[in-house]
């Protein structure tokens, strides 16, 4: 059987600008998954996620701990622990860090991002 666990303390982040780290715990190259991928995202106080979309993948995210604004298709949403969050495909979004502490999500990619596979 293939590897089926992660444990995120044995996984590397990425460090990514601004100030956050992201760790990809299900992939393909992790578990062999080819139609999900998910991990974690740690965004410092004071930091964010810059204004993205995904054309090819919706994405789904849940807040695990922080305080944090989604600004999403025009609206903001006020973001705390328990919130689940979805974008579509194509739909621009940002997260920003407006806690006193670091803003931590999962996340999840259906299909999953281009590099989260393993090159063909």
């Amino acid at each position: 059987m293939a590897k089926v666990i992660v444990k995120e303390s044995e996984v590397e982040g990425t460090k990514k600008i601004p100030a956050r780290v992201s760790k990809i715990l299900i992939s393909e190259h992790t578990v062999g998954a080819k139609q999900i991928s998910m991990g974690t995202n740690v965004t410092e106080v004071g930091s964010k996620i810059p204004m993205h979309s995904h054309k090819d993948s919706e994405e789904a995210m849940f807040v695990i701990q922080g305080k944090g604004k989604l600004i999403c298709g025009g609206e903001e949403y006020d973001l705390s622990p328990g919130t689940a969050i979805f974008s579509p495909l194509g739909v621009e979004h940002e997260i920003i860090n407006v806690g006193d502490e670091p803003f931590k999500i999962v996340w999840a990619y259906a299909p999953p991002l281009a590099d989260h596979l393993k090159s063909k």
